[in-house]
């Protein structure tokens, strides 16, 4: 099956190339420096499996390519944004055995949208901001995160005519990057073939930028050239620019890569990255559907996402990520995950008498993780549902673990590579063992055949006082998991 793929993967390239050398003189092919031989050879083991990354693809009208395709030889957008990333991943990723793919199913719709910022540069522009986010790439970011819901494994790709800054003025950059984060995996892309950067033929390439932006998705940071600016991937040396996920001083043939590089690409988040076979072990992904926009001081407490990794079959845990919208606050804030084990109404408790506001019924476990100290600090209490109430259990080590992860978004541009905190999420990891001993044994043991119920809840106080609850999903959602 692995053949077949990558056969039908270089017969697309092979076609491509064809059609670019053909009739489209200006702009050049996407890889002119692997176009002999556009899959380069593994660097791993022979025995190390190949793995496909899925690849959700999203554009703005507004960018030359996606108006009119014709300008690279393709017949419709789709075309456009599926050559390209195939183009990326065998000039580039095929190092570490990872394939990007298309995303397969009865939702694989490009996602296309307008630009939603008239105000600055011109229909297909996002404004892009070296420190913070912007409120249109967040906007853009969410709107194509809804697109793909129904297929949760995967990274989003958006595809925008070119970046600008705030007051309209074109921006360097070429590229961005949300990495470190297991909710909301994305890059941004410009049309560079139109719009390339003073670096000329090193920028022009927008599949190697894009290879590069795939790289910071998958957990890796700048390898050398950064002066500090970015963090310094410790596998080559600064002065070696040949490396793909080169900062400043790149040429348009830095596409290599280090073993070590390909260890942290092919393990960062790789259920939710890459899809498997076993369906025990699928994600459920659960939106938060309400939409909040609180004060830039609070919007770690506006939840993103709530997503499930059913890993109970392969390593004996559920793991649950809480994602939020923005960084914790020196303030405490709690955040809770309520679970109802057999999805039953009649058993457990009610969620409002362990957290005013809750409206969910027959819980059976309720996870309390106190944040402080700007996420310097947490604090994790398990709660069971009993006759006189929620009981707080003290619990044996390794049984229960949650980990804070700060999430960053990386700027890929002719004048610097950098890197910002943006969010930040709760990651909690539950075992057989403690959801056996929660009441719910015969249910583990057949992964919850009647489905899981669940729900997280974000509670604190704005930085105005103001009391703050918001809960993802809006309303308890049953989960299934087999």
């Amino acid at each position: 099956m692995l053949h077949k793929i990558v056969t039908r993967l270089r017969s697309c390239l092979g076609m491509v190339a064809l059609l670019l050398g053909s009739n489209c003189g200006s702009p050049p092919a996407g890889c002119p420096d692997c176009s002999d031989d556009l899959q380069l050879p593994s660097i791993l083991p022979e025995e190390v499996p190949f793995r496909m990354l899925q690849v959700k693809w999203n554009a703005l009208n507004g960018a030359p390519s996606i108006d009119d395709p014709s300008l690279l030889c393709e017949e419709n957008f789709g075309e456009v944004l599926l050559n390209r990333h195939l183009r990326a991943g065998l000039c580039n990723w095929t190092q570490c055995k990872i394939l990007l793919g298309p995303v397969i199913g009865s939702t694989a719709t490009f996602g296309l949208f307008d630009d939603p910022d008239l105000s600055v540069g011109v229909a297909g522009d996002v404004v892009v901001n070296n420190t913070a986010l912007t409120p249109e790439i967040e906007e853009l970011a969410i709107l194509s995160d809804n697109h793909w819901n129904a297929q949760p494994t995967g990274v989003t790709g958006i595809a925008v005519r070119s970046f600008v800054n705030g007051d309209g003025t074109d921006s360097p950059i070429n590229g961005i990057a949300f990495a470190n984060s297991g909710t909301r995996p994305f890059f941004f892309i410009g049309d560079l073939e139109f719009f390339p950067s003073a670096l000329g033929e090193v920028h022009r390439n927008t599949e190697r930028v894009l290879a590069h932006e795939l790289g910071h998705v998958l957990g890796l940071c700048h390898a050398n050239g950064d002066d500090g600016v970015a963090c310094n991937s410790g596998f080559v040396e600064f002065n070696d620019f040949g490396n793909l996920m080169s900062g400043i001083g790149s040429s348009a043939s830095s596409r290599t890569l280090e073993v070590a590089q390909c260890d942290i690409a092919r393990t960062r988040y790789a259920d939710l990255f890459f899809p498997v076979a076993d369906a025990q072990r699928r994600i459920v992904s659960l939106l938060d559907e309400r939409g909040e926009r609180f004060a830039a001081a609070d919007k770690s407490l506006d939840l993103y996402k709530t997503m499930v990794f059913n890993r109970l079959s392969e390593a004996g845990e559920l793991t649950v990520l809480i994602g939020t919208n923005g960084l914790f606050t020196e303030r405490k804030n709690d955040y809770w995950l309520l679970l109802d084990l057999d999805n039953n109404l009649q058993t457990g408790l009610h969620g409002g008498r362990i957290v005013p506001g809750s409206d969910q019924q027959g819980v059976d476990l309720a996870l309390q993780v106190e944040v402080s100290d700007s996420g310097e600090r947490s604090k994790t209490t398990l709660y069971t549902a009993e006759s006189i109430g929620f009981r707080p259990q003290s619990l044996a080590p390794g049984l229960l673990s949650t980990t804070l992860v700060t999430s960053e978004l990386y700027t890929s541009s002719a004048e610097a590579c950098q890197r910002v905190p943006v969010f930040q999420e709760i990651e909690i990891r539950l075992s057989r063992e403690l959801l056996a001993n929660g009441g719910a044994a015969e249910e583990v043991a057949r992964l919850f055949p009647n489905g899981l119920s669940l729900q997280t809840i974000a509670v604190g106080t704005a930085a105005n006082g103001e009391a703050i609850l918001d809960k993802c999903p809006e309303r308890p959602w049953a989960i299934r998991l087999h």
